[in-house]
């Protein structure tokens, strides 16, 4: 349920306000609910979000509308409360059912983006060099700078500000993946990144149960395989080598590899899986598997091992692997 003292400040607030929502933001939050660009457009709503009270404040409007409704704790028609605010524009047209399903959507954007954000440094740096449009300022020595700035390009984020926020920045993400499932509870990709989330917080039993709830739930091949792979990865840490392994072979057997050649990496994790068991004829017969039928897979598999050196020394103990990959390429198992 909503906190109603900041849902009514935020209301008073959104509506009372002189400055206007940027045309920008109003661009890429339009985009997010139509599905377009998605991944660029999010970096720059979040990289104006973090640049504009304005923008900030009649997206916090938006959010707490939409939340209260679906708690239907404002009962009453949504389109018509959103046309009150500022950017009436986005709403235009829209049914309270479409209006809350485009907005889940625009929510998963913007919180993978402050996960992402909170966790990947190159596209840390990617939203700092994203340049944060404002409309309008008020009229002080701050206007000056920000006019002068805009006019030779310098009006952007700094990565030292977002590095020493990377907590606030997760918190962020999570809130806002957490708001998008409240308003579509079966929504894969969303549920996806809160496990996610829960990893990165080293909560492994919450992101299993979001990653089995995608497995077992979702109707979409790729979603159920991505839920596979990450509890395949929580399972390995764990030391579950047989669950590992059972979630790996799942991918295989859904036949997806066919379709989707990048999700090849998952046969090279069911050759770890198998070294991990002490199955050393099983890993090698992927490991040749990997070799004639998917060579972008193999190219990377000598990297791979060199970080996990005692893996690379199980695999020297079958002699004829060995001697057939040295033979065409020597470095394989060099230390």
């Amino acid at each position: 349920m909503y906190d109603r003292s900041r849902f009514l400040d935020a209301m008073r607030a959104a509506r009372s306000s002189e400055r206007t929502v940027c045309t920008a933001f109003q661009r890429d939050l339009s985009a997010l609910f139509d599905g377009e660009l998605p991944d660029g457009s999010a970096r720059r709503a979040l990289a104006h979000l973090e640049s504009c009270p304005s923008c900030a404040e009649f997206f916090q409007a938006v959010r707490l509308q939409a939340l209260a409704h679906q708690d239907l704790a404002v009962p009453g028609s949504l389109a018509r409360r959103l046309r009150r605010l500022r950017g009436e524009g986005l709403f235009e047209g829209l049914s309270d059912a479409e209006i809350l399903r485009r907005l889940a959507h625009a929510l998963y954007q913007l919180g993978k983006a402050y996960v992402l954000l909170a966790n990947d440094g190159d596209y840390l740096l990617r939203v700092a060099e994203e340049p944060v449009e404002i409309d309008s300022f008020e009229r002080t020595e701050a206007a000056e700078v920000a006019r002068a700035a805009r006019a030779v390009g310098a009006c952007r984020i700094d990565p030292d500000d977002l590095r020493r926020r990377c907590d606030d920045h997760l918190r962020e993400g999570r809130r806002l993946l957490d708001e998008a499932l409240k308003l579509k509870p079966r929504f894969a990709e969303a549920r996806l990144y809160s496990g996610f989330v829960h990893q990165l917080l080293g909560e492994a039993d919450q992101a299993a149960a979001e990653y089995r709830e995608v497995f077992l739930r979702t109707d979409r091949p790729v979603n159920r395989a991505h839920a596979a792979i990450q509890l395949g990865l929580l399972y390995d840490r764990q030391g579950d080598h047989r669950s590992a392994l059972r979630m790996y072979r799942w991918v295989v057997a859904s036949g997806l590899l066919r379709r989707r050649p990048e999700f090849a990496f998952v046969l090279y994790n069911i050759a770890v899986e198998h070294l991990s068991l002490d199955d050393l004829a099983a890993a090698v017969a992927m490991l040749r598997r990997i070799r004639l039928g998917h060579p972008e897979v193999w190219r990377q598999v000598p990297g791979w091992l060199r970080q996990a050196p005692e893996l690379l020394s199980r695999l020297r103990q079958d002699r004829a692997f060995r001697l057939e990959i040295e033979a065409s390429e020597p470095a394989f198992f060099a230390a």
